[in-house]
């Protein structure tokens, strides 16, 4: 409570939003305003593990918590984006439907006015292209467009476009066979088979065991 403020970002509000408590299985992202220098400290004090992208991994019992100072976000150091405060966090992520804050302290929702319409259309759009992750990311979209039953917006249908070949197609379900419990590209043969999925095609019969539920990352 030292800090500033502390706000959950994307995961948590989002699967709340979509599906209620019963739908939340992501894992922990928490933006801390305050000092990096004391956010540093407590990553040392409780055994937290620096990432790539300027932040801290920690586990507790089943949770996996990640972990920034707010001036420490990656579009911030990037240049990409200007932050006073927990507001200004809903600017940083790639995907629109993570661009939610849940401010711990005072106990509110921020988000732009459009936020939860967005869900409700199901169309999933990118929000922030610049990203030190974009594979990460395309299979992210990938993932979230098939099991969720999303239309992709113009911005990410021409990332999708520009990013989904033969290389990046292996190197996707290469990917996803380590990160995930599930195969939901496996049912996928060929790139041109994916990509007219993710852009507005059919699912293969093999895909159908794939139609899940809430969340995937």
């Amino acid at each position: 409570m030292r800090f500033d403020g502390v706000g959950i970002i994307g995961g948590l509000v989002r699967d709340f939003a979509l599906g209620g408590r019963d739908a939340f299985k992501s894992d922990l992202d928490l933006v801390i305003q305050g000092d990096p220098r004391e956010v540093a400290a407590l990553a040392s004090r409780i055994g937290a593990v620096a990432n790539r992208f300027g932040g801290y991994g920690y586990s507790e019992g089943p949770w996996k918590i990640d972990f920034w100072a707010l001036q420490n976000t990656w579009a911030v150091t990037a240049g990409h984006v200007a932050v006073r405060d927990l507001d200004d966090v809903v600017q940083c992520t790639f995907f629109d439907w993570d661009a939610v804050v849940y401010d711990l302290r005072s106990r509110r929702v921020v988000c732009d006015k459009t936020y939860f319409q967005r869900i409700q259309s199901r169309r999933l759009e990118i929000s922030l292209r610049s990203n030190p992750g974009e594979m990460g990311n395309l299979l992210r979209a990938a993932r979230r467009i098939i099991r969720w039953h999303l239309t992709p917006g113009p911005v990410l249908t021409k990332f999708i476009v520009e990013r989904l070949d033969e290389e990046t197609f292996a190197v996707l379900k290469a990917t996803e066979r380590r990160k995930y419990g599930d195969r939901t590209l496996d049912a996928f043969t060929s790139v041109a088979q994916l990509r007219s999925m993710l852009l507005g095609g059919a699912l293969p019969q093999s895909e159908l065991a794939c139609q899940m539920t809430l969340p995937l990352d």
